[in-house]
């Protein structure tokens, strides 16, 4: 009888630390950007990658150095794994020019993993609150600001957004990560 209890217990055990898979949320359209190196990023460069993407622009007197800390210490977390890319596309791409991204990497000791993006401002908006489904804005009665979503976006390795996660509070710190881990394991 102790035997068949153990065996049962085992098997409740197995069963209630099987983690859910992550939702599936929609897919993420196809884009072409310019790179902090001034070259054309297609989108589909990262089709087998998992990735993490946020907005941001390098003025930000807000909360994009927080957001781009975030980003930062991912990226740290996952050093050497050639299977992520982390993707920050500015929403000031009038000022986040490719030499001005490229500083901007630099102060983050970003690798060629995290990739810096720029391009037509329209095209940008467009693709933040359509194709990420994240706010984006002038500020209200201030030029020099523009409102945008503090979000990071994960998508998995055929384009599909598996997440969204808080880039500057302490949601579930590790949540992220421990997702991540999930969608390479796959």
């Amino acid at each position: 009888m102790r035997v068949l209890l153990a065996i049962a217990f085992a098997g409740l055990l197995g069963a209630c630390s099987k983690k859910e898979p992550l939702p599936k949320y929609w897919t993420i359209p196809p884009f072409t950007l310019t790179d902090r190196a001034g070259q054309p990023f297609d989108s589909a460069s990262l089709k087998g990658k998992v990735w993490v993407a946020d907005f941001f622009f390098a003025t930000c007197p807000g909360a994009c150095p927080m957001v781009s800390a975030k980003m930062s210490a991912l990226h740290q977390e996952f050093a050497g794994e050639d299977r992520i890319r982390f993707v920050s596309i500015t929403t000031d791409p009038g000022h986040d020019t490719p030499a001005v991204l490229q500083e901007y990497a630099a102060r983050f000791k970003a690798d060629s993993r995290w990739i810096f993006l720029t391009g037509d401002k329209t095209n940008i908006w467009k693709l933040s609150s359509e194709g990420f489904k994240l706010a984006v804005a002038d500020a209200p009665g201030d030029r020099e600001v523009i409102a945008h979503s503090t979000r990071l976006v994960l998508i998995d390795k055929i384009g599909t957004v598996r997440g969204t996660y808080d880039g500057v509070g302490d949601e579930r710190p590790n949540k992220i990560a421990d997702d991540i881990r999930r969608l390479l394991a796959q």
